[in-house]
């Protein structure tokens, strides 16, 4: 009993020190003036190291609730403070570089658009996360509609990315009659025909994306993406279906597949059998 109670301040304690190195690395980021104000990427560096920040104060909190330790109670509240302060913080940094980002008027890069489509999905958590957080004062809804304006005009402003897919209108085109084809003389055998091509009917290989783990989540590796849009142009379906099948939006499928959102591992499941399973002849999806 002794040593299991030993192990579980020995976890409790990395868990927490995981958190306060993460809260540390947001910190620094905010208070280094190097750090640019009014650029995407540095917008996206500081939002991904608040997610990292986020997710791991997610994991230690369901951690600690189980952790026989004398001090769960005490680690629980201090994670509990900190995911307070850094939430106060995400707020404001945020509206930060939203303001600084709209008065640069500066060209936005391709993906900005899915980023900030991004960002206001998360936007939404904090709305839901404010009903009894520091903001809790009346003023919490006011800000954050403030930031939902902002995230919406910038993304009217920024370019979509380049969806390389066929059109579902599009036909093949037309092709000239072949000539007559001469029967040769009964008994005589057929001449074979020199250098001609057989046909060869393209192979659908499987995919199998893959990705870092975390917890149960996995953010996909870079190529995602382009190996997903390979494969929907081989079946004849497009990415909408696919995220239909899914019970998501393009928007989102599109961010999973980039490794700006993580999915699931069970969803990832189904995703790969969604699109190995497709039937050509009727249609369906697995």
């Amino acid at each position: 009993m002794i040593a299991d109670n030993q192990a579980h301040n020995q976890e409790a304690n990395e868990l927490v020190s995981r958190i306060e190195q993460r809260a540390i690395q947001i910190f620094k980021f905010t208070e280094d003036p190097g750090e640019k104000r009014n650029t995407v990427s540095g917008f996206r560096k500081f939002s991904t190291l608040v997610d990292e920040f986020h997710q791991a104060a997610e994991v230690a909190e369901g951690r600690l609730s189980v952790l026989r330790t004398g001090r769960r109670d005490e680690l629980r509240r201090y994670v509990a403070q900190m995911r307070a302060k850094i939430l106060k913080m995400e707020i404001d940094v945020k509206q930060t570089y939203l303001e600084n980002l709209i008065e640069a008027r500066s060209a936005l890069p391709y993906g900005a658009r899915e980023f900030f489509a991004s960002r206001l999905k998360r936007l939404e958590e904090l709305s839901t996360l404010l009903i009894d957080g520091p903001e809790a004062d009346g003023t919490a809804d006011t800000l954050l509609g403030h930031m939902r304006k902002m995230l919406q005009h910038l993304m009217d402003q920024a370019p979509q990315l380049e969806v390389f897919e066929r059109d579902p209108d599009w036909r093949p085109p037309q092709r000239s009659a072949p000539p007559p084809v001469v029967k040769p003389s009964a008994g005589a055998a057929p001449a074979p025909r020199r250098g001609a091509a057989q046909p060869v009917k393209a192979e659908i290989k499987p995919i199998r994306l893959t990705g870092r783990d975390e917890w149960g989540r996995v953010f996909l590796d870079r190529g995602s993406f382009d190996q997903m849009t390979l494969a929907c142009r081989a079946r004849g379906i497009t990415m909408d279906q696919v995220a239909s099948k899914l019970g998501i939006t393009r928007v989102a499928l599109t961010l999973i597949l980039n490794g700006q959102d993580p999915i699931q591992r069970n969803m990832l499941d189904v995703l790969h059998r969604v699109i190995n399973n497709y039937n050509a002849h009727t249609g369906e999806m697995g």
